[in-house]
C-alpha cells in the first residue's frame, strides 16, 4: 500500500484543527477497549478494515468520506504502560480540497457513529458512550 497519510497538520500547515482534533480523538479512545466486534462496526459505518496496515496499531479502518478524501482511524489498546489511543490520519487526491475543520467534524462525526456501535454491544461502557 503506497499512500501518503496525513495529519491535519500537514494538509492544512496550521496545528488549530489537529490540536482540536487529537483531543477529541484521546477523549473517545476508551471506549474502544469495549469493542466486542471490530468487522461488524467497520460494516456499521460503512467502512474498510485494512488487514495488514502499514503503520503499526492494533487495527486500521479506512473511510471514504467523498470520492478522493479517505479517513484512516489506527487504534491501539491499552497495555501494561499506556492507555488506549487512537490516531485519524488522512489521504486520498482530493483530501487538500477540504478545510481542517470540515475533516475534524467528519472524524469525530465517523468516531461517534463508532461508538454508537458499541453502545449497543456492550452493556458497561464508559462515560463518553453515555455522552455522545
Amino acid at each position: 500500500m503506497d499512500k501518503e497519510f496525513l495529519t491535519l497538520k500537514e494538509i492544512e500547515g496550521v496545528v488549530v484543527h489537529d490540536v482540536y482534533l487529537k483531543k477529541e480523538v484521546a477523549r473517545r479512545a476508551e471506549a474502544f477497549e469495549y469493542l466486542d466486534n471490530i468487522e461488524k462496526m467497520t460494516q456499521y459505518i460503512g467502512g474498510e478494515r485494512i488487514e495488514s496496515p502499514p503503520i503499526r496499531c492494533d487495527w486500521m479502518i479506512r473511510k471514504e468520506f467523498f470520492p478522493g478524501v479517505e479517513a484512516y482511524f489506527l487504534y491501539n489498546h491499552k497495555d501494561e504502560e499506556f492507555p488506549p489511543s487512537m490516531q485519524v490520519l488522512f489521504g486520498g487526491e482530493k483530501v487538500r480540497e477540504l478545510k481542517g475543520d470540515d475533516l475534524a467534524v467528519l472524524a469525530i462525526t465517523t468516531i461517534n457513529h463508532m461508538i454508537h456501535y458499541i453502545g449497543h454491544s456492550s452493556p458497561e461502557l464508559p462515560e463518553i458512550c453515555r455522552v455522545i
